[in-house]
């Protein structure tokens, strides 16, 4: 999952909190409520998932905080979950949480509409300095004490801000057996800590997981990231196609509990090599600024288009209910949706 820098928190988003806060304390919920109500807009992708079978879960950011609860608000009744992205560690390898979390995780909680949907605590090997930090995650796993210091500390947040489960996303392991060995001996701990304490647990996995050289727990949940087919580095194209939705569910199934995660929008292509994130906004608003139309791809159901030495690809509504149709189809049976982001 790629996101933006965790230090751009504004004054106005940390007033409109307090006084958030401020109204819950005073017992003022229905007041909230209607103010919520007003947010509310018309975002179809999600109940267009739901509509297919399967369950929806979807991550949060922490830097889109306020937008984000305007989507799970309309769309309440078709997500039965919410990952609320991301608890990291600082330099010194101590977890925390971000303010912007910890207040939409509150909203999410304190809602009459909302309230019922699960909430993840989603953990990842980040620090302040570095996303996906090896030399971090080779220290939270060093051996068995610092196993079980890390998954303490994860369980003891988790209860700390009431939520209903643990969600940890450490990437770029990879190849590297030995590291996922240490892995794993922290999952069957922080396995057993959840189950003590009533929590549900979420694995997620990249595809290039080895998974047919270790042996993963079968008691967790596990999220397979269906996307980024194409992007950074490579060459242009959809972030996932049918051929490659077949081939995970085809990897993967030897896992017992196993959920796809998909991703919505894409990358604009710049010609060089490079590729930079774009959201379904974004690529409608590159439509209208170059007066060009999308085209939609037989392979993979994404759109594409292209202005100067830029190629666009991303998804839309339509994209998301096709990939969630193979993925059903591959697996035989009915399935359950992450969607990166809302």
């Amino acid at each position: 999952m790629k996101y933006l820098s965790r230090h751009s928190i504004s004054i106005p988003f940390l007033l409109a909190v307090c006084l958030f806060l401020s109204a819950c304390r005073h017992g003022e919920s229905g007041s909230f409520e209607k103010n919520a109500e007003s947010l509310s807009y018309d975002h179809t992708e999600i109940s267009a998932m739901n509509s297919e079978g399967a369950d929806v879960f979807v991550w949060t950011a922490y830097w889109d905080a306020k937008r984000a609860f305007r989507t799970i608000y309309s769309d309440a009744d078709s997500i039965s979950s919410v990952g609320t992205f991301a608890a990291y560690y600082t330099e010194d390898g101590e977890l925390t949480l971000p303010e912007e979390t910890r207040q939409l995780s509150v909203r999410l909680s304190h809602s009459e509409k909302t309230g019922e949907i699960l909430r993840y605590l989603t953990v990842v090997n980040d620090t302040e300095s570095e996303q996906k930090n090896l030399d971090l995650t080779a220290m939270l796993l060093d051996d068995e004490t610092s196993c079980e210091k890390t998954a303490s500390a994860i369980v003891q947040m988790a209860e700390e801000y009431h939520y209903d489960g643990v969600e940890v996303d450490f990437e770029k392991i990879r190849s590297d057996l030995n590291l996922w060995n240490q892995f794993i001996r922290f999952e069957e701990q922080l396995y057993r800590l959840c189950q003590e304490k009533g929590l549900r647990l979420r694995i997620v996995l990249e595809p290039s997981t080895p998974v047919e050289d270790i042996r993963l727990p079968q008691e967790p949940e596990y999220v397979v990231m269906c996307y980024n087919l194409h992007g950074a580095g490579s060459e242009p194209g959809p972030k996932a196609d049918t051929e490659f939705l077949k081939k995970m569910v085809k990897k993967f199934a030897r896992l017992k509990h196993i959920s796809y995660a998909l991703a919505n929008g894409g990358f604009d292509f710049d010609g060089s090599g490079d590729a930079k994130s774009v959201t379904y906004d974004d690529a409608e608003k590159l439509l209208l600024r170059y007066g060009k139309e999308s085209v939609r791809d037989r392979k993979s159901g994404a759109l594409y288009f292209q202005y100067g030495s830029h190629t666009v690809w991303y998804a839309d509504e339509q994209t998301l209910v096709r990939w969630t149709k193979v993925l059903q189809t591959a697996a035989g049976k009915k399935i359950s949706v992450s969607l990166w982001r809302i």
